[in-house]
Order: C-alpha cells, then structure tokens, then sequence
C-alpha cells in the first residue's frame, strides 16, 4: 500500500484479498474429487512416457512410434491377463469363501467344546410371522422389488462409475503423454514472462519426480509380485501365480494394500495345513521387510524426499477424503507438492537444475521426452 494511504484502505484491502482466498479454496474443496482424477490422468501420462523414455533406451524410432507400441503393449497384456484370470479368480473366489465359512464354523466347534456358550440360531423364529398368515395376499406372494434390485442397481452404478473414472484416467493419460510440450507451455502462458523460466524448470522437475516414481515403484511391484509367486509355489499354496498378481497390484496403494494382500494370501493357504498357513506368513513378511527396508528406500529415494511422518499423515488424509484414490496417490502428490513449494516459495530465485533442496534426475529433459508434470 503506497504510503499515506487510509487504514481504511488497508482493512478493505485485507477484507478481499481474505474473501478471495477463501472463495477460491472453497471452489478447489468443491472440485477437489475431480482435481484428483485429473491427477491421476497426469500420473499415468508419466507412467506411458517412462515407459516410452525406456523403449528409447533399446530402439531409436520416433517417439509416436514409441508411445503406440507401449500401448498395444499394455493393452495386449491387461486382456491377456483378463483371459488368464478371470476364470481362476472366480473358482478361486467360491473356494476361498468356502474356506472361510469352514473355518469359522471350526472355530465356532473349537469354542463350544472349551465352555462358550452361543445363542441359539433364530431363523425359525423370523419366519413365524410368515406362517402365522392364514390367507397370502398379492403383496405377500411377489418378491420384494427393492430388496431384489437395490444391491443390483448399487453394484451396477459402482461398476459404471469405475469404468467410468478409469476411462477419463486412460484417455486423458494418453491425450497428455502424446503432446507433452503443448499442455506445458500451455501452463506456462499464466506465469510471469520474467518467470516463465523458472515455471518451466519446475513442471520439467515435477514430471520427472513422476516418472523416477512410477518406475521405481513398476520395479518394487514386479519383485514383490514374483517373491509372493515363487515362496508359494515352494511350500505348495495354489494359485500362487495369481496370489502374486494380486500381491504386485495391492502393492501400488500404500499401506492398506499390503495388509489386504496379506490377508487372502494367508486365508487362500489355509486348506493346506498350518504349515502352509506359516509358510505362507513367512512369506509375505518376508515380501513386506524387502519392501520397506531394501526397495523402498532404494528406488524410490530419488523420486520422493518427504519425511515418512509427513508422508504418512498425508495418506491418512487423503485416505480418509477420497478413500482409496487418495490413499494410492498421497505418495506422489506430496511429492509433487513438496516441488512445488521449494520453487515457489522456499527458493522462488533459484532456477537453476542443480538445486541442492531438490530431486535431482539422471538425465536432462529433452523437447520430446518432456513428461505430462
């Protein structure tokens, strides 16, 4: 405020640059569930350009060429892997609920002959009010309608809204890994012209911060996924290629997606024998320690730098707001985040690339290989 200016003045000023702010964070709450969609659009754009960065490595084609064979390289596997397993999954599922039911009621036997008592089964008595009716009525012969459909309509509508999300992920991941250089210059028209530099220096950083990320974390799920598969081919646990599978997948949500794979890991070996079952427990611990102790802090170093305290505290949050979308993106957006603010307001000065504060990369960012960050 220019000297000589009316406190008055200062008050109104504060009053709607407060108003504004809070306008403008209520509006990013609002969409905030989009914003997140979008973000993992960006992530998987730096999934499909990593990948066409490292065919780059092997072959010396035009990066077009690059990125359509990765696609039909990806594209060929999930429907491989779809023909493979979906038959098994199900068969799989009817025998692990099966288990399940069988070693409940083995407990609920063991329990009972050491004095615990249980409420008799009560479903004779639900059907009372039933019997008691001496004529049926229209009403009471038809089925319930909202009882038949509701859980129909709720599996359909979650069912469509995950394809759904999935396809607005695929096709905007496709749309910004193809022309990377035009979304960025794109954001770089709303800075400054004497900042423009700076700007371009820290999306080129945030993309590679992606790529280092989602490379490093392909690697860890690969190991994981093949550690699971070969311990329980070992100590004979079936299907363990597909317990593997299901392991590498769980893996890419931290925290929760171990534990679940742990889990039916440990509840599909319960059929053979307890030594299976500890087996099968060694071998997940086993999986989890190379996990976090060896892969983690190895591969993912250089992509993510956020103290774990941090790091965990922003995956409850976002674990709690938008369920399991934040909890599987929590690791890449405080990376991303944490970018961010060294650029624009820690360091906003610096622009150089060798900025002590922040992720270094193994490779300087070319025109064509510039990431959808």
């Amino acid at each position: 405020m220019p000297t000589g200016d009316h406190p008055k003045a200062l008050i109104r000023y504060a009053v709607l640059y407060a108003g504004f702010a809070g306008t403008v964070l209520f509006l990013i709450w609002r969409v905030s569930e989009a914003l997140l969609l979008l973000f993992a659009g960006v992530v998987f754009a730096s999934f499909l350009d990593a990948l066409t960065y490292l065919l780059g490595k092997l072959v010396h084609w035009p990066r077009g060429i690059r990125l359509m064979i990765v696609c039909m390289a990806l594209f060929a596997f999930v429907l491989a892997c779809v023909a493979w397993g979906g038959a098994a999954i199900g068969v799989q599922g009817s025998e692990l609920a099966a288990t399940v039911r069988e070693q409940i009621n083995n407990g609920l036997a063991w329990l009972q002959q050491h004095g615990f008592k249980f409420p008799r089964d009560t479903a004779d008595d639900l059907t009372q009010p039933v019997l008691r009716e001496a004529t049926p009525t229209l009403k009471s012969m038809l089925p319930n309608v909202g009882g038949l459909f509701g859980p129909a309509w709720t599996a359909i509508a979650t069912l469509v809204a995950g394809l759904g999300d999935g396809m607005i992920i695929v096709f905007l991941g496709l749309f910004l890994a193809a022309q990377p250089v035009v979304y960025r210059d794109a954001v770089l028209l709303l800075a400054p012209p004497d900042r423009q530099h700076c700007w371009r220096v820290m999306l080129d950083e945030c993309g590679q911060a992606l790529r280092h990320w989602i490379v490093g974390q392909l690697i860890t799920m690969t190991l994981i996924g093949l550690f699971v598969w070969l311990g329980l081919t070992f100590i004979g646990v079936s299907p363990a290629a597909l317990l593997g599978l299901q392991a590498a997948l769980l893996a890419f949500v931290p925290t929760l997606g171990p534990l679940v794979a742990g889990v039916v890991v440990i509840v599909a070996s319960l059929p053979f024998g307890i030594w299976a079952v500890i087996g099968a427990t060694v071998t997940y611990v086993c999986a989890q320690t190379l996990e976090s102790y060896i892969l983690t802090p190895v591969i993912q170093r250089r992509a993510v730098s956020v103290p774990p305290a941090l790091l965990f505290s922003g995956q409850i949050v976002l674990g709690v707001m938008f369920g399991i979308y934040g909890l599987a993106l929590a690791t890449p957006l405080a990376a991303v985040i944490r970018i961010l603010m060294l650029r624009l307001y820690v360091a906003p000065t610096r622009c150089s690339g060798d900025v002590s504060a922040l992720a270094t990369s193994d490779r300087q960012v070319k025109p064509g290989e510039t990431g959808a960050g």
